[in-house]
């Protein structure tokens, strides 16, 4: 899962990259979060990206923190048009689904 470990140093970088729930058209998105019945806040920022399930097709994460609910505590699982933006928000080459361009 290199490409995950490429996105987590880009959004650990110093000063932190600003990737809103807003940009990556996950505003209002189901949380898998505990105890958090709304939907990711517009204003929610990304934090981190996580993985779970077969290395050939596994389940992404993405961890926000919104000031409302404390830091990193929600959680939304990713889709190939978010991941393929938010690599284009990063400067990252990566491919992304059936049909991801170079």
């Amino acid at each position: 899962m290199g490409q995950i470990d490429a996105l987590n140093a880009k959004l650990s970088e110093r000063p932190r990259p600003v990737i809103t729930a807003d940009e990556l058209e996950l505003a209002g998105a189901r949380t898998l979060s505990r105890g958090h019945r709304d939907g990711l806040p517009a204003t929610a920022v990304l934090v981190r990206l996580c993985w779970t399930g077969p290395p050939e097709c596994p389940y992404i994460h993405g961890h926000f923190a919104a000031e409302q609910s404390g830091a990193d505590s929600l959680v939304v699982d990713l889709h190939t048009n978010a991941l393929r933006t938010l690599s284009r928000e990063l400067h990252l080459r990566q491919d992304w689904g059936l049909g991801s361009t170079p």
